[in-house]
């Protein structure tokens, strides 16, 4: 049987474990620095800064992925909530009516329309998502939320708002809006040096 643990020992297992994570987050840090490096001696001009930074980047995202999949997770809704059937909802509950036909959900995401009738089909077997079909042309398809699909939104929004809130934790206003336009930047760079269709909502995960 464990031993009883104290308000102390209780306070020392938290800050080793939290220890634990920012050893493991330093050298994570080493790890991208290293591999920076590594590029700039096979490739000559290479700037290892540059990077560097894209390779965060790269790594912040992976994280963000994960993270907001835990935090799902931990809500124990009674519906499955992935981070890309949260998206989907999230982008019918902000339009108007909660209606937007499925065509219109693949181009505003940068999904396959495959990908998208996948996901329609799951959150409609779970009472979230309903199909309506358009009476002027059979051949449109539309995805509108339930009432336990708003319900879900509701339920996760506010839970969702403060885990955005905690990428931004310790940043001054004027260090946010400045990050915001470095990130808008790195996006008008991509579309500029690899031009596509990148859709305009959050993206699926």
């Amino acid at each position: 049987m464990r031993e009883a643990i104290t308000p102390g020992d209780a306070a020392e297992e938290l800050s080793g474990s939290q220890a634990e994570i920012e050893e493991a987050q330093r050298v994570s840090e080493h790890v991208l620095a290293a591999t920076a490096r590594r590029y700039k001696e096979e490739v000559s001009w290479a700037d290892p800064e540059m990077i560097e930074t894209a390779l965060a980047m790269v790594r912040m995202h992976r994280m963000n992925r994960v993270a907001a999949s835990r935090h799902l997770e931990s809500l124990e809704l009674p519906v499955n909530l992935t981070g890309a059937r949260f998206t989907l909802l999230l982008t019918l509950y902000f339009a108007r009516d909660n209606l937007l036909a499925q065509n219109e959900i693949s181009r505003e995401l940068s999904v396959s329309r495959t990908n998208i009738t996948n996901l329609i089909d799951g959150l409609e077997r779970d009472g979230l998502v309903e199909r309506v079909p358009n009476p002027a042309d059979r051949r449109v398809s539309y995805a509108r939320l339930t009432d336990t699909g708003r319900w879900a939104c509701l339920e996760v929004l506010p839970e969702m708002t403060r885990f955005l809130h905690d990428l931004l934790d310790g940043f001054a206003p004027e260090e946010t809006a400045q990050f915001k336009e470095y990130l808008y930047r790195v996006q008008r760079n991509l579309t500029s040096h690899h031009p596509g269709r990148y859709g305009k909502g959050v993206g699926l995960e």
